[in-house]
């Protein structure tokens, strides 16, 4: 293989890395030309200001900037779109959604001419990205097609359009590649014959365990007592962190997110003493924060967990890697069999964290060494080549 496409929600240069970046960072390794095509960009994004939406970052990716990246190029590129927020959709149609998502007032075939000819292999991400799929799948008859939903979008309340995009993507694609088993087992309850009409392999998501069992100097965020840390791209139960940081005082809490909570929160942490939010670190900064923090939280929302097929996920590998505490909130209860604490209510939350911080380091039953990135992006590879 010589040249492979992501198309993906991430931009290459990012606060948050998923696992597209290990796999296309793996693929320039291997000498193959890379394009991360960044989708969707909206063009209503140019007026917000976030870490990936704003008119600085559409603009640089709309002309495509190059990055040389082991022994190749990749090319990170992006075309802005008439795609309307989902919560205006309830007043349109799924097809209108879809049009507005995938129309551009650039040019589809030059950015084609220009980035995307000669992929031999189009990688799509669980996102509006797969409102594009049959228009490339059309323009690409020769190319493989491989969907890896990191987050399945058939979930119970998502979006009726998302579900429809997903199954076509299932059913088209020359490979699926999912996650871990809570996925699988949710396109089996929904797809009736997905055994027998939709090709699959198994693949989690990965860890760099060395680099979680190093020492690194101290971020100064982390130099406070008692720190318990969060590092992640899922919002989080601020009440229950408001409530914990005050009935708390010689703890400190931190949040890192590059989705930015509301002004609200954000006024009311920033008052607190004792509760952080950092918009984001880079991920090559994030093993010097999680084996630096004395405890590593994961605070989702309240029932999050119960229609998203999340499983273990790669935060909890990080900190199992580093051997730290871990105390969760609102999780799969599966959490439990390795050793994490998981609770359900804010008391238990706080009562954990208060014994938690206790302890130097945890041993967890949860076997992290066939996760190893190197191991799973080579397997991705070698899948994409024989599919």
């Amino acid at each position: 293989m010589k040249k492979i496409t992501f198309v993906t929600p991430h931009s290459w240069i990012s606060n948050r890395q998923g696992g597209f970046h290990k796999f296309a960072e793996a693929a320039c390794q291997a000498g193959v030309e890379t394009v991360f095509f960044s989708f969707v960009r909206p063009y209503y994004s140019c007026f917000q200001h976030s870490e990936i939406y704003n008119a600085k970052s559409i603009r640089e990716l709309k002309k495509g900037i190059t990055y040389q990246v082991g022994k190749s190029l990749l090319h990170n590129v992006a075309l802005p779109t008439l795609k309307l927020p989902n919560v205006i959709g309830k007043f349109f149609p799924d097809g209108v959604m879809n049009f507005l998502a995938g129309f551009s007032f650039s040019s589809f075939d030059s950015l084609c001419k220009k980035w995307l000819d000669g992929s031999e292999a189009f990688v799509f991400e669980s996102s509006d990205a797969l409102v594009m799929f049959d228009r490339l799948k059309k323009r690409y008859p020769g190319a493989k097609f491989i969907y890896r939903p990191s987050d399945p979008l058939m979930i119970e309340g998502g979006y009726s359009r998302y579900r429809a995009l997903e199954e076509n993507a299932l059913r088209k694609a020359d490979l699926n590649i999912i996650v871990n088993q809570e996925g699988l087992d949710l396109y089996r309850r929904k797809i009736a014959d997905f055994d027998q009409t939709i090709k699959w392999q198994l693949l989690t998501n990965g860890v760099d365990i060395e680099s979680y069992q190093k020492t690194y100097p101290v971020p100064p965020l982390l130099q406070k007592p008692n720190t318990v840390l969060y590092v992640g791209a899922w919002e989080v139960e601020w009440p229950l962190l408001f409530k914990a940081a005050q009935e708390m005082p010689d703890f400190n809490y931190i949040v890192v997110c590059p989705n930015y909570p509301s002004n609200t929160i954000q006024e009311r942490a920033a008052a607190a003493s004792n509760l952080f939010y950092v918009p984001g670190i880079k991920p090559a900064e994030v093993p010097a924060w999680i084996t630096n923090a004395r405890v590593i939280m994961v605070p989702y929302v309240t029932d999050f967990y119960k229609n998203r097929p999340l499983g273990i996920t790669a935060k909890y590998y990080q900190a199992m890697a580093a051997k730290k505490p871990i105390v969760a909130y609102c999780d799969t209860p599966k959490l439990k069999d390795a050793g994490v604490l998981v609770t359900y209510t804010y008391d238990d939350f706080i009562g954990a964290v208060k014994e938690a911080v206790k302890l130097e380091s945890k041993e967890y039953s949860f076997d992290l060494s066939n996760r190893r990135w190197e191991s799973v992006t080579q397997k991705f590879l070698e899948l994409v080549e024989n599919c």
